[in-house]
């Protein structure tokens, strides 16, 4: 049987922004939103290459298939799986690069959910994951699966291990997130440069606590639990000085009755947990006028969460 379809010649996938670490669980948690998202479309060529053909954003990217994200990863996916046919790429952001929305995720997760369109037999959710790494970590520098995973699975996701790739959904209560990005950039790779190689026993202890017992509160669906247990201790306070008036906007955040806030990833953009749409709305504002307040513009978007994931179209 042939690898590939013979009657399918353009696949076009969509992935949603995503929101990673929650703050609790750096590098292990994340989440889909229902908000924007990228989207590639593949089309088979003669040839064997893999050929970006136009790319729609404003901000500039790389051209270079072995530089993008969405198209290194559909060269790894083609070269693991014996595909020799070639694929010319579209690729359409509706992500903005830098945001902490899991951009780059974005695009390579819809790059190999296309090329798994083409597919007579498509592979699982955990390879493409896999797959999808591989794009992720020439934006990011490493192989982290905290926005990728999300993208793929959607709703919350744990990532228990990259290797063996084993993720797990996690049930939540209804949330709204509220996504505030401020007209800052910041790279994922100069965000983990920054990071302290070691922590604190004693810093371990309380974060490890707090992990736990905010994966109890999605189980039991216990906001108040969440609200106690949403701290990143060890993280945040690394990266708050990258986000001017990060921590006004954030207690402007709580001040308003917002659940949590926190980074959104590495930043700039925050994510705060609402229990009501009309709630988030005023947390939007809160943490807008905050930003303000500092001479920094925003954008915002209210989504609950997106149980989906990366889909065909």
């Amino acid at each position: 049987m042939s690898l590939l379809k013979a009657d399918v010649n353009r696949v076009s996938a969509f992935a949603p922004a995503t929101s990673a670490n929650l703050g609790v669980g750096f590098d292990i948690l994340g989440l889909a939103l229902d908000a924007v998202g990228d989207t590639v479309t593949l089309t088979k060529r003669d040839d064997n290459q893999i050929v970006i053909e136009k790319i729609n954003s404003v901000t500039g990217l790389p051209l270079e298939p072995t530089k993008n994200t969405a198209s290194f990863a559909v060269q790894k996916m083609c070269e693991d799986l014996g595909i020799t046919t070639g694929f010319s790429l579209q690729i359409d952001k509706g992500i903005a690069m830098g945001s902490g929305m899991g951009g780059s995720a974005a695009s390579a997760v819809a790059a190999v959910v296309a090329l798994n369109g083409f597919l007579s037999s498509p592979i699982s959710k955990e390879r493409l994951v896999e797959f999808a790494l591989y794009g992720e970590e020439i934006a990011s520098g490493g192989r982290h699966a905290d926005n990728v995973a999300p993208c793929v699975f959607g709703g919350i996701t744990l990532i228990r291990s990259i290797d063996p790739m084993e993720v797990i959904n996690l049930p939540y209560p209804e949330l709204y997130c509220v996504i505030v990005h401020p007209h800052l950039q910041v790279e994922t790779k100069s965000a983990r440069g920054i990071l302290s190689p070691t922590v604190a026993l004693k810093k371990y202890i309380e974060q490890s606590a707090a992990l736990a017992a905010a994966i109890c509160a999605f189980y039991q669906k216990d906001v108040e639990l969440l609200r106690r247990s949403m701290q990143d201790l060890i993280i945040e306070p690394q990266r708050a000085a990258l986000v001017t008036g990060y921590y006004d906007v954030k207690q402007a955040a709580i001040d308003a009755g917002a659940i949590s806030a926190t980074l959104s990833g590495s930043g700039p953009s925050l994510l705060a947990f609402c229990e009501s749409k009309t709630g988030a709305e005023s947390v939007a504002q809160a943490m807008l006028t905050a930003f303000k307040q500092h001479q920094v513009n925003a954008d915002h978007w209210i989504s609950p969460i997106n149980p989906n994931g990366a889909y065909t179209l």
